[in-house]
């Protein structure tokens, strides 16, 4: 290669970090002194993530005192890879996560959202699938793993090569419309979703196959790193409980349709992490 075209080729590699620096600004670490880093699940748009979440964490250090700055992931792999590394502080995520957390990276859950998840699968009214074992090898819409409404209902497969196919969808949403359009034969929601398709009149010819009813999961929650001194998490804790009507906490509230968070015993989290053996970096 000419020397001239090395050149080229290493200006625009400098050009292309230089906007991507530009569009995602200056990272902050979890290793940084004196920064608390909170993080969430990669589940929607960074703009998104610094509107939702932003106002909380700015609540949450002028509550505290402490220097808490919110770090969003770009993708899931950036989030798993830090996440299994035990560089994030504060992370609010699904069950899933903060049951391996506690086990593998001495996190603690300090509250969650209130109420249960469940999650189902949904067919076609006067389709050939009458029970789950008929699942086994056919075509399911889904959002791909590590989504915990398509771990809880392959959770009900325990053989892995007797499990169904997935047909991957971006969203709940997408997984809906792929059912709908028969491009599988079922699809992993959950109840909360399906029963608000189903008060919009969307569910006509679709029916419930399944839910994981008899053992609903807590649902997402914040654990915190055991890294920081019991004081510094405890008063984390107190203003999460104590959010009851804070402005910071409204749009994270709002997006749930919730006015408060609650405590997150421990014990709920209890052998969750089983549902991420599938999912590569979480074999225990």
């Amino acid at each position: 290669m000419m020397l001239k075209e090395r050149c080229l080729i290493s200006l625009r590699i400098a050009g292309f970090m230089s906007v991507m620096g530009l569009l995602w600004g200056n990272p902050v670490y979890a290793a940084d002194n004196g920064v608390i880093s909170f993080t969430t699940a990669p589940t929607q748009s960074l703009k998104k993530t610094k509107e939702l979440y932003g106002p909380l964490v700015e609540y949450l250090a002028k509550a505290t005192g402490e220097n808490i700055k919110l770090v969003p992931a770009r993708n899931f792999l950036e989030y798993t890879g830090k996440m299994r590394k035990g560089e994030y502080d504060i992370i609010f995520d699904g069950p899933h996560f903060v049951s391996w957390r506690m086990n593998k990276v001495n996190h603690t859950p300090i509250a969650r959202l209130p109420g249960k998840l469940v999650f189902g699968a949904i067919v076609k009214d006067g389709g050939i699938i009458n029970n789950m074992k008929q699942l086994v090898g056919k075509k399911v819409c889904a959002v791909n793993s590590p989504n915990l409404a398509t771990l809880m209902v392959l959770d009900s497969f325990p053989n892995p090569v007797q499990q169904p196919v997935i047909v991957s969808a971006r969203s709940f949403k997408g997984a809906f419309k792929c059912l709908k359009s028969g491009k599988g034969h079922a699809a992993f929601l959950p109840m909360g979703f399906w029963k608000k398709f189903k008060k919009k009149g969307k569910t006509d010819g679709l029916r419930v196959l399944y839910t994981t009813k008899k053992k609903p999961l807590p649902t997402r929650t914040f654990s915190i790193s055991q890294r920081l001194d019991a004081v510094t998490r405890s008063k984390i804790q107190k203003a999460l409980l104590n959010t009851d009507g804070e402005a910071g906490a409204q749009p994270l509230l709002n997006r749930f349709n919730r006015k408060k968070f609650v405590d997150a015993p421990s014990s709920e989290f209890k052998g969750l992490s089983r549902l991420l053996l599938s999912v590569w970096g979480f074999h225990e």
